[in-house]
């Protein structure tokens, strides 16, 4: 289902090339989705380049992990364009988690924006943006909530309790304390496999699930 949803976005022609990028700290296990799809996805850009008798056939492809800045020093859009400016993809595929503001959602719902990501946003710690006008290259945005604010958390038991609700905007106030599931380490690995396979299969439509799976594994 994803791999159809992100192929009917992509309108790629046929070999053009791709990026995919994990955005995220692989240290912070709910934000670590993003460096997670990297490491499932399928890169086949060196090999296309170097024996296109074998593998002609598929899309060139390249993956970073963008991880954070206390890491590296750079704005996550400072490396990509880098990146970009040096492959130049045909479009990037940006991978998040967000910040969900329904429990119902959390690490249930993959989200998909053909008008880029802002990291950070979903927790009030916006970066430069990756999109279309900073890039240069259309960016399709894959997000998986993986987290839920304490506030929208109280506020979705009260509703179920059948309980008077409070202001939402004075709950929201007082202050930002982020609620993830106890299984997050097992949750976010099974996203990262379910995005990273769904980014693979609507790249390279001629493999099958058990050949990708093959291919990556």
């Amino acid at each position: 289902a994803l791999a159809g949803e992100l192929s009917g976005l992509l309108k790629l022609p046929q070999g053009a090339p791709a990026l995919v990028v994990g955005l995220g700290n692989r240290a912070i296990t709910p934000d670590a989705v993003g460096p997670r799809v990297h490491d499932c996805t399928l890169v086949t850009r060196h090999l296309v380049g170097r024996m296109p008798e074998q593998f002609g056939h598929l899309r060139p492809v390249a993956s970073v992990s963008a991880e954070v800045m206390g890491s590296t020093g750079l704005e996550s859009r400072e490396l990509v364009a880098s990146v970009c400016q040096s492959i130049r993809p045909c479009c990037v595929i940006a991978v998040d988690a967000l910040a969900s503001r329904s429990l119902g959602r959390l690490c249930r719902t993959v989200q998909l924006a053909d008008t880029g990501i802002s990291p950070g946003s979903g927790v009030g710690n916006a970066r430069a943006a990756l999109n279309a006008e900073t890039l240069g290259v259309p960016v399709i945005a894959v997000g998986v909530p993986t987290v839920v604010d304490a506030a929208t958390l109280a506020l979705d038991l009260l509703d179920e309790a059948g309980a008077d609700l409070p202001d939402p905007a004075a709950l929201r106030g007082q202050g930002s304390v982020m609620v993830t599931p106890r299984d997050i380490d097992a949750r976010a690995g099974q996203l990262a496999r379910v995005v990273g396979f769904g980014v693979g299969l609507a790249l390279q439509p001629s493999l099958s699930l058990d050949e990708l799976r093959a291919l990556i594994d």
